[in-house]
């Protein structure tokens, strides 16, 4: 009996993995430039000025958020849109950790310039 040629011969095939299904988690909506919405402002409540706030946020432009979500907060009634727009205004604040964090570093850089100034005899 002659072994069969290798190369004449098919290669085994994968088997085929089954598609996972998503649990139950829904991809947010789309911009109209077709770019995925942060998640949190599909639960905000339909309001010219919010929806222009939160167009804004995702372009970030935040000097304008900054500047107007307070002021819609002020001007409105309806809590859930005062609710909404505090929280863009919350959203864009510096986490004050990352603040303490670069006051550290720079004082730590400085530092190590004025010791490698002292110590080096310049």
């Amino acid at each position: 009996m002659t072994d069969p040629d290798p190369e004449s011969s098919p290669a085994p095939q994968k088997p085929r993995q089954k598609k996972r299904k998503r649990s139950g988690v829904e991809r947010p909506g789309l911009d109209a430039q077709g770019r995925e919405r942060p998640a949190f402002l599909a639960t905000f409540p339909d309001h010219p000025e919010l929806n222009e706030l939160a167009r804004a946020f995702e372009v970030g432009n935040y000097a304008y958020v900054r500047e107007h979500a307070p002021q819609l907060a002020e001007r409105t009634d309806d809590p859930a849109v005062r609710s909404a727009a505090m929280e863009l205004s919350e959203r864009i604040k510096p986490d004050p950790l990352m603040k303490y964090l670069l006051l550290v570093s720079v004082l730590l850089l400085l530092y190590l310039v004025f010791y490698v100034y002292t110590s080096h005899g310049h």
